[in-house]
């Protein structure tokens, strides 16, 4: 019988490895289109960025360790957590930023070039790295809060005998993301609203419709953003208030680390809400398989 921490592993190798080649098509597809050459596809590529170090981090370190009877002390597993936190916030932080991007492409209509320039938005991405380098080192190592791996569970956890860790990791990482995953949905809301309500009112005032390939592309950016956002929050809601209720071993490690699973998912996210990039890739692979199918003949 196949034990609990190997079906885990082989949970962890699958995800992430599926994360990984989604998140690098969608790197390298956003890196080719024009459309993601402005503030919303850089920040878009620097999430996939995020989104593959995650599944490198998992796939070197937590997939193979969990087929092996080692158990590494705490101090050498917290670097892992507190990188991986890092990693995590920097995506949550982009994911609002893109949010805030599309706000700001319907409701400052002729600002929006100006506020979102590649310059502030490359400003932002700094801002964002520095922010969750500061925060994580401070909270996770210089208070001693440290996310470790359980070796009996294997999933990233806080000392649960520490109330001060409980409250600090409360307040500073679950109130402050969901914060900003709460702040995500409704800028995305509020977005899709004035894009809808905008496209009528140029329609209806100027006779001309916007061209389908705009609207379409409007319309994939709010989605897209939108969908991070969801599931960014139920990934928090689940490894914060379902976890502790969970006691097998398999749903416990499936939930308590599927902050970390829904960053190797959003590569698929992107591509299924973005139909601009996956009709790219589609079309990609196509001329893929034309081409080998001529080298045959």
């Amino acid at each position: 019988m196949i034990s609990a921490v190997a079906i885990n592993s082989w949970i962890t190798v699958a995800i992430m490895t599926f994360g990984l080649i989604t998140n690098m098509i969608v790197y390298v597809t956003a890196r080719k289109l024009n459309s993601m050459r402005s503030s919303f596809g850089i920040i878009t590529k620097n999430q996939a960025i995020c989104n593959i170090l995650m599944c490198v981090l998992f796939l070197i370190f937590v997939g193979p360790l969990q087929l092996t009877p080692i158990k590494l002390p705490h101090d050498y597993t917290r670097f892992v957590g507190t990188v991986s936190m890092i990693i995590y916030e920097i995506a949550a932080q982009l994911n609002f930023f893109n949010s805030l991007n599309r706000f700001c492409a319907v409701y400052m209509i002729f600002l929006y070039d100006r506020i979102f320039s590649n310059f502030n938005t490359y400003f932002l991405r700094n801002v964002a790295i520095f922010v969750s380098v500061a925060m994580c080192v401070t909270f996770y190592e210089i208070l001693g809060c440290y996310l470790y791996l359980d070796p009996d569970y294997w999933i990233f956890t806080f000392p649960e005998d520490d109330e001060r860790c409980n409250d600090l990791t409360w307040y500073c990482d679950f109130i402050f993301n969901m914060s900003l995953v709460i702040s995500t949905m409704i800028l995305n809301l509020l977005a899709a609203y004035k894009a809808r309500k905008l496209h009528r009112m140029v329609s209806d005032t100027t006779g001309v419709r916007m061209s389908k390939e705009q609207r379409q592309r409007e319309i994939n950016f709010i989605r897209q953003s939108f969908f991070q956002g969801l599931s960014m929050s139920v990934a928090l809601i689940f490894y914060r208030i379902t976890a502790p209720l969970i006691s097998d071993k398999i749903l416990l490690f499936l939930d308590a680390s599927l902050w970390a699973f829904m960053l190797a998912i959003e590569g698929g996210i992107i591509l299924l809400s973005n139909q601009e990039l996956l009709l790219a890739v589609r079309k990609k692979r196509h001329e893929l398989i034309s081409s080998i199918f001529a080298l045959e003949i």
